[in-house]
């Protein structure tokens, strides 16, 4: 008997166009979000993640922001700095998001898609 695995669907693959810079959007407090990651937040249900990531205030220069399922509609939300050192974690969290996973960028006061970090 042959087990499949199922294969996991990012965010990421599909939101993976967005490779020249664009007109920069202000979100909150301060921060600015890229057109790639407006999108994510308007046509994906995704502001309460992008909240989370706009509330913390670590501020590292830069930050990996890691959403993923843990199973149907439960993800966890790990966060690293550049050097992939772990600094939240955040599990249980529930979210009626399509896709497996989706990783952030956030560099100061601006949060892209990993496509779109060097355009900025």
């Amino acid at each position: 008997m042959t087990k499949r695995i199922k294969k996991r669907n990012s965010a990421n693959e599909l939101y993976d166009h967005y490779t020249f810079p664009q007109k920069l959007i202000q979100y909150r407090n301060g921060i600015h979000i890229t057109e790639g990651i407006y999108d994510i937040v308007h046509n994906e249900n995704f502001s309460q993640i992008i909240d989370i990531i706009c509330r913390h205030k670590k501020n590292f220069e830069v930050e990996i922001w890691k959403f993923s399922r843990q199973y149907e509609n439960r993800f966890t939300l790990m966060a690293s700095n550049i050097l992939n050192i772990p600094f939240l974690k955040l599990e249980n969290i529930e979210a009626d998001f399509y896709f497996d996973d989706l990783i952030l960028i956030k560099k100061n006061r601006l949060i892209c898609l990993p496509i779109e970090k060097n355009l900025y």
